[in-house]
């Protein structure tokens, strides 16, 4: 294993450790507005740990991947979190 395979995977192992302690606080927690955030942050670290793994295997559409991904990440999240502080109001 070469130092940057290392680094890598220990960067892969704190994604994870934040998506499942995201995750626990999804299941924990009450208000509506906070799992909203929380799931923002499940989706944002699946993105970035899939990101370090193509680093190391590298695929034939990793940038188109992570292209959908920055767009969905970036439009997709602020619509739902406007819906869900104004209560689904239009």
């Amino acid at each position: 294993m070469t130092a940057f395979e290392i680094v890598t995977t220990v960067g892969i192992c704190m994604f994870a450790l934040s998506l499942l302690s995201a995750l626990v606080l999804i299941l924990r927690t009450k208000d509506f507005l906070t799992r909203a955030v929380l799931s923002d942050m499940v989706f944002y670290s699946m993105i970035a740990i899939y990101l370090i793994w193509v680093l190391n295997n590298p695929t034939s559409i990793a940038f188109e991947i992570a292209l959908l991904a920055a767009v969905l990440g970036g439009v997709l999240p602020t619509l739902s979190m406007a819906r869900i502080i104004s209560k689904g109001r239009r």
